[in-house]
């Protein structure tokens, strides 16, 4: 299985809040441009930027890797990430959609 998914979305509410639990920025009703790619030449099997339309990112802003495993019998599990502290939901179902099997 290999895609490239670009989508929006209108977030009821978003934080950029640091690892000390403090918020940075919060905002309601934000639409975000979304990319996400599961590719198996990718060294870790994927990828995710989501940002902001309003600012192109400048206000909020994640992005990292997708660690993807396949099963011999050709299913497709995300079993990590990296790149922010929780991998945001509307990604996941996004994959789920996809069949990627959510494995964290």
């Amino acid at each position: 299985m290999k895609f490239k998914l670009d989508f929006k979305t209108t977030l009821p509410h978003v934080a950029m809040t640091t690892a000390y639990d403090i918020d940075i920025d919060r905002a309601t009703g934000v639409e975000m441009d979304t990319t996400v790619e599961i590719d198996p030449n990718h060294g870790t099997g994927g990828w995710y930027e989501t940002y902001d339309l309003d600012t192109g990112g400048d206000r909020f802003y994640a992005g990292g890797i997708l660690e993807v495993y396949w099963d011999d019998n050709g299913d497709v599990r995300l079993t990590g990430y990296d790149g922010c502290f929780e991998l945001p939901e509307f990604i996941t179902d996004a994959l789920e959609k996809k069949g990627v099997i959510i494995d964290l």
